[in-house]
């Protein structure tokens, strides 16, 4: 424990003095949260189980904690920071390090299909400690360019992974739920308490894997019919399928009665109780009902 303390101590006395002599300080307005534990970088990257030929995109590396231990470990790094200060830092304690590449940039405007295709590679692999409070636009920018990512293994706030892995029917099951899992298979890794980063967070983090998907796992003909089907269910959390989806589909209720049948789903049910694949049901029969 004492070993621990001195290392956290020693970790984070540099970090404030690297920032420091740059001018520089944790900007709350990116959501900066430095790791200042290297035996926990460690294990992250160790959990991303990357290879040698791996061409891996690293979003915020900040002040290069995972960084350090993702360099050398994999053919090509590309490390995406949007704030201009620590890319030039890493710019200039890195300068030898085999394969890396800084980007200053926002990871929210990067098109990573080029970035694969500029490095030869299929699917590139994802891995970053990424702010709290872009946690949704980073996924959703992830899910979006899927077709070349294999997998992505971020640093998320714990309940924020609760919500994502929550079974149907618990508090913590919503639409966010049956969006990630539309897309990706997810694997919860490690908790990592607030403790282990400075500024300290009001929480704990936890690391998750995702693994893109290929396809989709239920078969919809509209997917956006399908997550409207599903926002609008979540809406109106406590009230039944009969009044969200009225709402939601804009639909009167005796049809929603018996698209609700064709389903071979209870129209008294509540959207919280269903699972994808009932969905993507509900979202086949409206589709007949709307064509």
């Amino acid at each position: 424990m004492r070993e621990r303390a001195e290392l956290e101590g020693s970790q984070l006395s540099r970090l404030k003095l690297d920032l420091a002599s740059r001018g520089l300080s944790p900007r709350k307005r990116f959501g900066q949260n430095f790791l200042i534990r290297p035996d926990l970088a460690e294990r992250i990257v160790g959990h991303s189980h990357l290879d040698p030929d791996d061409v891996v995109v690293e979003i915020g590396p900040g002040a290069g904690a995972l960084t350090l231990h993702l360099v050398g470990r994999v053919r090509r790094l590309i490390a995406i920071e949007k704030d201009d200060g620590l890319a030039a830092m890493l710019r200039e304690q890195l300068a030898e390090a085999p394969g890396l590449a800084v980007v200053n940039a926002d990871f929210l405007e990067v098109d990573l299909a080029a970035l694969a295709a500029e490095y030869g590679v299929p699917k590139l692999r994802v891995v970053g400690n990424i702010p709290y409070s872009v946690t949704t636009p980073i996924l959703e920018r992830i899910f979006e360019q899927r077709a070349v990512i294999s997998t992505a293994v971020l640093l998320v706030q714990k309940e924020y992974a609760e919500r994502l892995g929550a079974p149907a029917g618990s508090p913590e099951y919503g639409s966010l739920t049956l969006f990630a899992r539309y897309h990706a298979v997810l694997e919860p890794l490690m908790t990592v308490r607030a403790a282990a980063f400075w500024p300290r967070p009001e929480v704990d983090s936890m690391l998750v894997r995702f693994f893109l998907r290929e396809g989709p796992p239920v078969d919809v003909p509209d997917e956006a019919l399908l997550f409207r089907i599903i926002r609008g269910s979540f809406q109106m959390r406590r009230k039944t399928l009969l009044n969200t989806l009225e709402a939601a589909l804009d639909l009167p209720k005796v049809t929603i009665e018996r698209l609700s049948r064709q389903a071979r789903i209870d129209p008294a049910r509540r959207g919280e109780t269903l699972t994808l694949e009932e969905f993507a049901r509900l979202a086949r029969a409206a589709a007949d009902r709307l064509a």
